[in-house]
This record gives structure tokens, C-alpha cells and sequence, in this order.
């Protein structure tokens, strides 16, 4: 058995000094319908956080999964599911990563960044798309 003795503990433990992609599972409805409960997340520590993005973030010692929203000079964490409520990060807060794809349970990964190959750099897709072979 393990010393650890959070979840959180653990994440910190083993991911925070990793600069590599990394899985975690969903839980809760927050995200719902875009990332059900107990789907698959991979998070991009290197990627760099913008509005809209789905993100990891450690915000008064919790971390939560939502989507990064930016109106006017205020930034919230907005669940995709509106029977719960956004927050507003009005303190210092810590970017984990990126979701930049997902993996339910027998179906495709959904990808949600994508290079763009007239621009040559990566677009962001609110809603993912199967990846196509040539990206």
C-alpha cells in the first residue's frame, strides 16, 4: 500500500515535474456531454493555455477540469455542464495542462488540437475531431 494517501497527493507526486502528456479519468459530470464521466483525458503540460481551452488547474488547493474562459479582464473555470456552477479565478492559480485529447470506451480518440497545414501551427477544436493520418 502506498504512503500517499490522496489522489492529489499522488497526481503531485508523480506528474508535476513531468513535462510529458499524461492520462487522467474524468469524474463527475462537470464536463458532460463533450467528456463523460470516466472518459479518458491526456493532458499537455507544454501547452500553452488560452481562452476557450480545456484545462487542468490548480486554483486554491483543488484542482479542477474545466473549460478556461476569458471575458473582458475577468478568467473563470466554466463546467460544460450548466446544472453546476463557474468560478472565477480571482487569485494566483496554476496551469497543469492542456486536454488535447480524449478516449471513451469503444470509441475513437478525439483529438482537439490539430495542425493546421496552411499556417503550420496548432488549431484548437472546441468539440475534438478523429485525428486525420496525415497530422
Amino acid at each position: 500500500m502506498s504512503d500517499i494517501d490522496t489522489p492529489q497527493e499522488l497526481f503531485e507526486t508523480n506528474c508535476s515535474i513531468n513535462s510529458e502528456p499524461f492520462a487522467l479519468q474524468n469524474l463527475g459530470s462537470y464536463m458532460e456531454p463533450e467528456f463523460s464521466e470516466n472518459c479518458i483525458i491526456i493532458i499537455d503540460p507544454g501547452m500553452a493555455l488560452h481562452n476557450r481551452a480545456y484545462a487542468v488547474i490548480r486554483y486554491n488547493d483543488d484542482m479542477y477540469f474545466r473549460q478556461y474562459i476569458e471575458r473582458g479582464g475577468d478568467k473563470f473555470l466554466v463546467p460544460l455542464n450548466t446544472q453546476h456552477d463557474e468560478i472565477q479565478l480571482t487569485d494566483t492559480f496554476e496551469v497543469v495542462g492542456c486536454v488535447v485529447q480524449q478516449k471513451q470506451r469503444k470509441q475513437k480518440p478525439l483529438h482537439y488540437y490539430h495542425l493546421n497545414q496552411e499556417t503550420k501551427s496548432m488549431d484548437f477544436s472546441i468539440s475534438g475531431k478523429i485525428k486525420d493520418k496525415e497530422e
